[in-house]
């Protein structure tokens, strides 16, 4: 049975009568009813699409969450190390800490932007999970470490292999799911780094109290072989489930009709990638003002980060008379949680609404009174301890800001793709040196410069949302001006002389 045109532009696409009867005959199961009603899909989603979305959710998402929840936990764990024994058995000294950590983020935001544009012209679904692997191994070495050099050299190596993690499946993402979908999968996405930060602190604290001393190795070396165990068949699972961008080869999961409907439903909202490597892209990028702003609003918001992150740790640990290792490796997690939350709720906020700036405006009022309450100090522990879980709402500003950057960019996939990486690179980049200066280990518990430096990022990330704000909105009334003249019927000589009369 043919449907008519008509028919099929009510479901949003024009499909042939074959694939018509497929889409017809497809009934929504009891997840995907119970997703409807949590909101997570449209109430007026064709169930063939809600199906497929589905398909996407448990590919992408899955193995995208778990890598970059591992990606954390590798991250977060040098630090629980550290405060758990690592520093007094290799002898780390002064504001050791602070170099290995600038010594990641080093060759990571040096191979990110190359590393990621390359992505665009290569199988993501090769290339991430590969990339994974590399860093499972390079943090089970950590656990063998006999120096401070052995720890540096493995530290830099998970940097080059962890660079295009985050920015990489964030372009998958874009280049799977409508504008109106990637706000809420980004920041479920996103949730698995604070999930992977806390989870470390647990970890560890389990590590020290049940396998310290265990063949003869300390709980900080188990920390990092545990990881190893959780990583690497994260990372062969990825080879399996994880996808490709959708203008290449199909996945495994999708049927054929799967596939082509999935490139039908995103046609003129997201570019494909280009087959062959763009000459313009450089000129692309640096015409426009998409690059210089959101670069600038993702370096300030890493500064913004930094408080409820190592600090809160270096703190904790700087009055251990007050505070057991197992509660200063968990007492961070609070922030984590608050980051959590806030993300998925923004997230929500962002598709529901179309304004990513709403909630960007909102969650950035607590971490101004939070890093305000460390400037002032003398507000007791407790106001302490409430100023850095405070600075937790920072980390729903990570998915606001990449997926306004995402959706801002859906009509160019190169552009996309070097601004992202951009972002993250610069942004890392500029937060492994600062965080030296602002929050040196040696300067615990009180960081005077760092909380004051923070507090005037934070303001000026009111002002950048107002600004990005501003421009998004200049485009918009530029391309459906641009839209209304193209549209407009030519004018004959008859009725242009009754306009004039």
């Amino acid at each position: 049975m043919a449907h008519s045109k008509e028919q099929d532009t009510e479901v949003g696409i024009v499909t042939s009568s074959s694939n018509s009867d497929t889409h017809s005959s497809v009934k929504e199961n009891g997840w995907i009813r119970l997703m409807t009603a949590l909101r997570w899909y449209p109430q007026d989603m064709p169930p063939h699409e809600k199906s497929l979305v589905l398909k996407l959710d448990l590919s992408i998402l899955i193995f995208g969450c778990l890598s970059f929840f591992t990606k954390y936990l590798d991250q977060q764990s040098l630090t629980n190390a550290y405060v758990s024994g690592m520093k007094e058995e290799l002898n780390l000294n002064g504001n050791e800490i602070n170099y290995l950590t600038a010594t990641f983020w080093a060759s990571y935001c040096t191979f990110m932007i190359p590393a990621c544009y390359f992505l665009t012209h290569y199988p993501a679904n090769t290339v991430l999970p590969l990339l994974e692997v590399g860093w499972g191994l390079s943090t089970f070495g950590l656990a063998w470490a006999q120096n401070v050099k052995t720890v540096y050299a493995m530290r830099f190596f998970t940097g080059i292999f962890e660079c295009c993690s985050f920015t990489g499946t964030i372009y998958v993402i874009g280049s799977w799911y409508k504008p109106t979908e990637i706000g809420r999968r980004v920041a479920l996405f996103f949730i698995a780094s604070p999930l992977g930060t806390m989870f470390a602190g647990y970890l560890q604290a389990a590590a020290y109290t049940n396998l310290n001393g265990t063949h003869g190795l300390a709980g900080w070396r188990w920390l990092f072989i545990v990881d190893a165990i959780i990583t690497l068949p994260i990372s062969l699972l990825g080879f399996f489930v994880f996808p490709d961008v959708p203008s290449r080869k199909k996945p495994l999961f999708l049927t054929q009709d799967d596939h082509v409907f999935a490139q039908e439903r995103l046609a003129g909202k997201t570019a494909p990638p280009q087959l062959k490597i763009s000459r313009s892209i450089f000129h692309r990028v640096f015409s426009r003002w998409h690059w210089y702003l959101f670069v600038l609003q993702w370096s300030i918001m890493d500064q913004n980060f930094l408080p409820s992150s190592q600090p809160f740790s270096l703190y904790l640990k700087a009055k251990s008379n007050l505070y057991s290792i197992v509660r200063i490796n968990t007492l961070p997690t609070v922030a984590t949680a608050v980051s959590v939350v806030a993300a998925l709720t923004c997230g929500v906020i962002a598709d529901k609404t179309g304004r990513f700036w709403l909630p960007s405006y909102i969650i950035t009022l607590p971490v101004i009174v939070g890093t305000a309450l460390l400037v002032a100090w003398d507000v007791g522990e407790s106001g302490r301890l409430a100023g850095f879980m405070l600075t937790g709402f920072e980390g729903a500003m990570s998915p606001l800001t990449m997926g306004w950057a995402t959706v801002t960019m859906a009509n160019d996939a190169e552009e996309r793709a070097v601004v992202t990486a951009s972002m993250n690179a610069i942004g890392q980049g500029i937060m492994a040196g600062t965080q030296v200066v602002q929050y040196a280990a040696t300067g615990a518990p009180n960081f005077k410069g760092g909380f004051r430096s923070n507090l005037a990022t934070t303001v000026a990330q009111l002002v950048l949302i107002s600004v990005i704000l501003w421009l998004s909105k200049r485009d918009q009334r530029a391309t459906a001006e641009s839209i209304d003249i193209n549209d407009e019927p030519p004018i004959n000589k008859e009725e242009g002389k009754s306009r004039k009369l």
